[in-house]
């Protein structure tokens, strides 16, 4: 099957309601060989198909890497003063590029992208059409107006000429269909991959003494970066109740970004130089799986978010995840036994997090769980036979 993956975004900015969303500097990765999507398409390579994955060219990466068969197109982006590349990156040439390469599926992501919509018109004479949906919530603010003034109009033919929506999660299950897309246009939940291999559960006193963390201390750890977004300020606040019950407690941070100046003077504020670690330094993939190794549990205290990558690299280690944003967290991991919820107030954050740091039985269950929900349903290899057997079935 010669398939193409159009990934227009292949890196999340932290987009505000201001000039920042249109610009470009910072958009680009260090290589795409590492791109989530490239090992889905690798996967793909594996199985006997071809892929190509076409990408903006605001994200060409700074240095290439082996693709294992995968073809990366770099799309020219337009208007980026009207279509800015964080959110909605406008390629034109994409059209000629879907219709004309001989493709037998092509694959989107996202309904409410220019980028779908040229696939949509490419595709209607052409290859079978899929959209892999993430996005799960109507924005806020005039796009979330024109969002859901698109699904009204255009949105429904190109729902329509598709032939299934694919959502990454339970919850983009649910806006699909609050969105007004039929339940028989609507595949299974096929979400984004690790690799179960490389993310596994490690010995934690070898992966501790990596970082030089005492096997004893109960250890939070936060992946993200840092950016006001990822809600890593109430995490440290919250902190400051959980030393007053455990002090030893230690929650690592580990990132960068805009907020680590804040986040360092946040640090010193509440006294926590000995309970709050900022790491900002490069890992390569077998330091990031001892890091997660480290942690009894994986803290998400976003504010707003998709599905973010560093839970299901947590449970692929066998780290359940403790959250205070929902959505697909909630539907596709807590719910599912592999973590728990958090209040968003730091002060009940903190009981909540004690509460779990208390009950080791509880804690080893879900860590369990959690490394088992990995291997069924968030491995590249079970997502990889997932959507070929959606395509099969699609374009009979």
């Amino acid at each position: 099957m010669r398939i193409g993956l159009v990934n227009l975004i292949t890196k999340t900015a932290d987009v505000q309601a201001d000039a920042s969303a249109f610009r470009s500097a910072g958009l680009r990765p260090g290589t795409d060989a590492d791109l989530n999507i490239v090992e889905t398409g690798r996967r793909l390579v594996r199985r006997g198909n071809s892929v190509t994955v076409f990408v903006a060219d605001t994200y060409r990466p700074e240095r290439s890497g082996d693709l294992g068969g995968v073809r990366v197109e770099y799309v020219p982006t337009r208007l980026p003063w009207l279509f800015p590349p964080s959110l909605a990156p406008l390629t034109p040439s994409l059209l000629r590029e879907v219709r004309d390469g001989g493709l037998d599926v092509v694959q989107s992501g996202e309904v409410f992208q220019p980028g779908t919509v040229l696939t949509w018109s490419a595709s209607r004479e052409g290859p079978a059409m899929f959209i892999w949906q993430e996005l799960d919530i109507y924005m806020q603010g005039p796009m979330g107006w024109l969002q859901k003034q698109f699904y009204r109009t255009l949105g429904r033919a190109v729902t329509k000429g598709c032939r299934k929506l694919i959502p990454r999660s339970g919850s983009a299950a649910q806006h699909l269909r609050q969105a007004g897309v039929p339940e028989d246009r609507i595949a299974p939940v096929v979400h984004s991959g690790v690799d179960t291999d490389a993310y596994r559960p490690l010995h934690k006193e070898d992966s501790r003494a990596r970082f030089g963390i005492d096997e004893d201390r109960n250890v939070l750890l936060s992946i993200g970066r840092m950016h006001e977004n990822k809600g890593m300020d109430l995490l440290v606040t919250a902190m400051a109740r959980v030393r007053s019950s455990d002090p030893d407690c230690l929650l690592v941070l580990k990132g960068t970004g805009p907020q680590e100046g804040a986040l360092r003077r946040l640090v010193r504020d509440l006294d926590l130089v000995e309970n709050v670690t900022i790491m900002t330094d490069r890992l390569d993939q077998g330091d990031m799986a001892k890091l997660y190794n480290c942690a009894d549990l994986l803290a998400v205290t976003s504010r707003t978010d998709l599905f973010p990558f560093t839970a299901i690299e947590a449970i692929s280690c066998g780290v359940p995840v403790a959250t205070s944003f929902a959505r697909g967290l909630r539907t596709d991991i807590v719910e599912q036994g592999a973590g728990a919820m958090l209040s968003s107030e730091p002060e009940r954050m903190a009981r909540d997090l004690l509460a779990i740091l208390e009950d080791p039985v509880r804690l080893d269950g879900m860590g369990s769980r959690a490394r088992k929900l990995a291997l069924e349903d968030f491995s590249f290899e079970v997502g990889a036979e997932r959507l070929l057997n959606i395509y099969s079935g699609g374009m009979g």
